[in-house]
């Protein structure tokens, strides 16, 4: 009896290759990216630092007062610190500043007789740091510290919140980005080039706010003196940076 040979066949369907060569195909060419210009180490570069400032109104109040005391008993001199930062805050509460936006701190020495002008004697300061978000409130708590005898100035540090700064260096990175831009162009116009691509880019900081000054004695005493001042902050400046380096081609 004869034997029947079965054969099997198999077929492959191209398109499924040539599609996936294609996708292969695409990777290699969105990772080597032919369309950019290559540069080697030794290629020219030009680097420019773009600058912009921006201004606006501080939405923070910041107060530091300080308050000395000085007593050759120890215990005396640390008792009058904590009596006064007790009244401080209970004073600030009742005004309605909340107890997250106060902090006080105490640090003290002993004068010791080391010069001629030396008492011995053991003093303690006390720092008081208040932040404010609400202009009102900021004048009342500066009326109410006029009152109380502050070593220095009373009136508050106008500065910008984070969310507030956040938001100005946003502002201020676009503009600096865009003069970094057109002072490279520039300069690679004078060098007889044109601006390739990017090789670096260093983000600046921004800077802003008002530094607090340190006031005289007259100053001191004018600005204890029991008497209303107005609240005027006024604008602050913040000023953000951005350098580029260009390739030259």
């Amino acid at each position: 009896m004869a034997e029947t040979k079965g054969s099997v066949t198999i077929r492959f369907d191209y398109r499924w290759l040539v599609a996936a060569l294609l996708v292969v195909i695409a990777v290699m060419v969105v990772l080597w990216r032919p369309w950019e210009p290559r540069y080697d180490r030794d290629a020219r570069t030009v680097e420019a630092t773009g600058e912009a400032t921006v201004k606006a109104v501080p939405d923070e109040y910041a107060f530091y007062p300080v308050y000395n005391f000085k007593n050759a008993d120890k215990a005396t001199a640390l008792a009058d610190s904590s009596a006064k930062s007790t009244d401080l805050v209970k004073k600030l509460k009742d005004l309605g500043v909340a107890d997250a936006k106060i902090k006080t701190s105490v640090n003290g020495y002993q004068d010791m007789y080391m010069t001629g002008s030396s008492s011995g004697d053991y003093v303690y300061s006390l720092s008081l740091t208040v932040m404010l978000t609400d202009k009102d409130m900021a004048q009342k708590v500066q009326d109410y510290l006029v009152s109380t005898g502050p070593e220095g100035g009373v009136s508050p540090q106008p500065t910008f919140s984070d969310a507030k700064r956040k938001e100005l260096e946003n502002s201020a990175r676009d503009l600096a980005s865009k003069d970094a831009r057109k002072k490279a162009e520039q300069l690679a116009g004078n060098l007889g080039g044109k601006l390739g691509a990017i090789k670096t880019i260093t983000d600046g900081s921004g800077f802003g706010g008002i530094m607090p000054m340190y006031a005289t004695d007259a100053a001191s005493k004018m600005e204890s003196s029991p008497s209303s001042l107005t609240l005027q902050p006024g604008e602050n400046e913040l000023t953000y940076t951005v350098s580029v380096t260009y390739y030259l081609r």
